[in-house]
Formats: C-alpha cells, sequence, structure tokens
C-alpha cells in the first residue's frame, strides 16, 4: 500500500513537473475562451514576418504583443468565416503561395537563419490569404463610391496641373474602396474583440 502511495505521488509530481516545464517552454500567450494562442506561436509568427521583410528578428515586448493582435485577428475571422460559411482558401493553396520565395537563391538558407521551416511559411501566406479573401467577400459588397466620393477625393488629392478628373477617377475609385473596406474590418475586428473577451497574459510581453 505504501509503496502504492509512493509510486503515486512520484506520478503526481512527475506530471507538475512537466506542466511547469510546458508552461516555461510554451506559455499561453492570449486566451479566448477556449481558443490559446501560444508564446511559440507568436514568436514563429515574429520570424516568418522578418524573413519575408527581410528585416532583423525583433522578439521584444512590444513586437510580440503586435504579432499576437494579429494572431488574434486571424482566429477571429477564422471563426466568422465558419459560423457565417464563408469559404476560404484551402490549405492546398498554400503550396503556389510558397512557390516564388522558392525560386530564390538562397531560400533555405534563408529559412534556416530566420529559424522556420517551409511549413511555418505556407501557413503564414495561407493565414494571409484568407484574412484577405474574408474581408472581400464579407465586406467589399456593402462598400458604395459615389461620383461626389471620387470628386471631393480628386479635389483635395490632385494638384493643378495634374491629370484629369476623368483620367484619374478609376484610380481615386478604387483607392477609396480599399480604404472603407479597411475601415469596415477595422470596426468589426474591434467589436469582434470585445466580444471574444480576449486576454492576453502579461508575462509574455
Amino acid at each position: 500500500m505504501f509503496a502504492r502511495f509512493l509510486l503515486s505521488v512520484g506520478l503526481a509530481l512527475c506530471l507538475a513537473w512537466d506542466s511547469v516545464n510546458a508552461e516555461t517552454l510554451d506559455r499561453i500567450a492570449v486566451s479566448m475562451g477556449k481558443d490559446v494562442i501560444t508564446e511559440s506561436q507568436v514568436i514563429v509568427d515574429l520570424r516568418v514576418a522578418a524573413f519575408l521583410e527581410r528585416k532583423p528578428l525583433d522578439l521584444s515586448g512590444a513586437a510580440k504583443r503586435q504579432s499576437a493582435q494579429r494572431l488574434v485577428d486571424q482566429l477571429l475571422i477564422l471563426r466568422e468565416a465558419e459560423d457565417s460559411h464563408v469559404t476560404l482558401p484551402a490549405t492546398e493553396a498554400a503550396a503556389g503561395l510558397v512557390t516564388p520565395y522558392a525560386a530564390e537563391s538562397g531560400y533555405k538558407a534563408d529559412l534556416e537563419r530566420y529559424g522556420i521551416s517551409e511549413g511555418d511559411l505556407a501557413a503564414h501566406l495561407l493565414a494571409g490569404l484568407r484574412a484577405l479573401t474574408f474581408t472581400d467577400l464579407r465586406f467589399r459588397p456593402d462598400v458604395q463610391v459615389s461620383t461626389e466620393d471620387v470628386r471631393i477625393y480628386y479635389d483635395r488629392l490632385v494638384k493643378q496641373p495634374g491629370p484629369s478628373f476623368d483620367d484619374s477617377r478609376a484610380q481615386i475609385e478604387k483607392l477609396i474602396l480599399e480604404e472603407r473596406v479597411i475601415e469596415a474590418l477595422d470596426k468589426w475586428l474591434e467589436t469582434a474583440r470585445t466580444a471574444a473577451r480576449v486576454q492576453y497574459r502579461e508575462k509574455v510581453f
């Protein structure tokens, strides 16, 4: 009986130690109900972003916070897409996104230098594509741009002498449309973050 007691105590201690180590090695950075974002996910996101931008890796608290917020937004988009039955690009689309980078000289060496895998790069690019697709499908159909909107933008933006209103109209209309779509996305994300009760673990940042 005593031996069984010691065995059970030893097992409990081992599990507790493993739990502590797991928390140390991969702490929860953000929680959103049943979903969590870990510190390792944040770091991988930063490594891939640095690779894509060809910049030195920044693992400061501020950079981690910005990355965590980006991952939160991606998760909110996936939730909404699933709830509203919006079809987003499948995993298979990631291969085509990676191809241009894979064709560059030194590609493998750069991946190793930034400490990421091709799978990490593919997942990052796919998340961005899904966010763009969701934004277009969810918000673009509701955005309207009138001739008056374009005229006001033209008068404010174009200095005379310059291109005529007719020559500039299509480009300006596109600019206004993009701005309003992003504004609609930002407003939706602000509401979604509040509803999701996003909690950041400050020790990570």
